[in-house]
């Protein structure tokens, strides 16, 4: 009988143990929260507003996030300059012209008392026009800017800058003022068109030979027992100086021939003489204003050849 009852006694034990686990497992599982499936969003009302939510900073405004442009302005501040490089300034071709208005008539006849020089009221506008072939040619061809220099001056006198002195060249110590003057300006190179008389034709005897000069751009007419001899004429001295350092540019051989007064004037073998010189109109000049202008493109597109390797 004690067998008994202490078996049963420990039997009854074994099951109060048992029950005991199992109240405490089932206690526990239902303390430990169920995982959630869904990802965390933020409040509607937090994205709706624009704000975020940072951690250890509280709401960010959307506006206070920096932009780049205000990143480069910082870095500004901060002394972080970013240099540009600067343009350097064009140097420039002073023209200065003098002709002119109209264009003129020489005639050299079998004396002296033939002789004649007149002008004709037809305006060519040859000095805008001269001006603006240079300034086309060169500014297209060369760095260079082409402006006038008429205002600057007096005359085409005052721009003799270079001069040769014991085989050198060197400046004019008269024209230094305004050389330096022009040179303050950006002006480094000049160009002077005169008018001038030119020789026109030169005509070689048994005595030699002799020189007719005509007197300004326009027509020269020779005449000389019976026989005439019609000439357009370019008539004009021509001076391309440096003024930053002391070189005679039209000395240089590129320009010896076009400088040369045969090449400024030319016979014209298709004129037809008007019955009265009086009375010649613009048309029958044509040919010879033709001729004229040519010259000057020739003129401007040597010197725009010569500056493009300056």
């Amino acid at each position: 009988m004690k067998f008994v009852t202490k078996l049963s006694v420990l039997v009854a034990i074994s099951m109060l143990a048992s029950g005991c686990v199992t109240q405490k497992g089932i206690d526990s599982q239902e303390r430990i929260p169920p995982q959630s499936n869904t990802e965390q969003t933020l409040p509607e009302d937090k994205v709706e507003d624009g704000t975020l939510e940072q951690e250890g900073k509280g709401l960010v405004e959307e506006g206070d996030i920096p932009a780049q442009g205000a990143l480069e302005q910082d870095a500004l501040v901060q002394g972080e300059t970013v240099s540009e490089p600067k343009e350097q300034p064009k140097r420039k071709v002073g023209v200065f012209i003098n002709a002119k208005k109209f264009p003129s008539h020489t005639h050299v006849g079998t004396t002296k008392f033939n002789n004649f020089t007149k002008e004709y009221s037809y305006d060519w506008q040859l000095t805008s026009t001269v001006f603006n072939k240079l300034k086309t040619a060169i500014e297209h061809s060369s760095s260079f800017e082409v402006v006038d220099v008429t205002s600057k001056v007096k005359g085409a006198w005052q721009l003799d800058f270079v001069v040769k002195q014991n085989e050198n060249w060197t400046f004019s110590e008269n024209q230094n003022a305004l050389r330096k003057s022009l040179l303050a300006d950006g002006i480094t190179r000049i160009i002077v068109i005169e008018e001038a008389p030119t020789v026109a034709i030169t005509e070689c005897g048994t005595y030699g030979c002799s020189e007719h000069e005509s007197q300004g751009f326009g027509l020269f007419t020779r005449s000389f027992l019976g026989t005439d001899h019609y000439i357009a004429s370019a008539s004009f001295d021509i001076s391309i100086e440096n003024l930053d350092r002391p070189v005679d540019i039209a000395a240089q051989p590129l320009f010896k021939e076009l400088l040369d007064d045969a090449l400024k004037n030319e016979r014209i073998e298709e004129f037809i003489p008007p019955k009265n010189f009086d009375e010649i109109s613009d048309k029958e000049l044509a040919p010879v204003k033709s001729f004229v202008v040519s010259y000057f493109d020739r003129l401007a597109a040597t010197v725009a050849q010569y500056l493009s390797k300056q």
